[in-house]
């Protein structure tokens, strides 16, 4: 029987499962975040560089400001679809059943929400060109 200790399997990842993972743009080996984020303490914290391929995330001094209209979208999208639910399954319920739920989810989706906005926004805007670790 042939020795299979030689074959390499193609592991790189799609765009998407990087993206999902919190993954560098450029090798998509390296995580972009330092702790998870149910880490309530220190969801927040970054990287300043990719630890496989050096590549540094914050592309340009202030590049990170950008991605707050992507939190402020995530988080009006959200509590559009939380407010219509509350709306067709309470029966159209008193302000107060609105503003309790929305309140809880908006502050429960900070880490989240910060982490995909950040990593969609490097994704989309950053420019940075996948380049595969040999």
């Amino acid at each position: 029987m042939e020795d299979n200790k030689n074959i390499k399997l193609d592991a790189n990842r799609s765009k998407l499962v990087a993206m999902c993972e919190g993954r560098c743009p450029q090798c998509r080996e390296g995580k972009m975040f330092k702790y998870p984020f149910w880490r309530a303490d220190k969801f927040s914290e970054m990287h300043d560089k990719c630890p496989v391929c050096g590549l540094r995330f914050e592309v340009e001094p202030g590049f990170w400001f950008g991605a707050m209209f992507i939190s402020y979208a995530n988080t009006v999208g959200l509590l559009v679809v939380l407010g219509v639910s509350i709306f067709y399954i309470f029966n159209d319920p008193p302000i107060l059943y609105y503003i309790i739920p929305v309140t809880i989810m908006s502050l429960i989706t900070v880490p989240f929400n910060f982490r995909i906005s950040r990593i969609v926004y490097i994704y989309l805007f950053g420019f940075v060109k996948y380049k595969p670790i040999s």
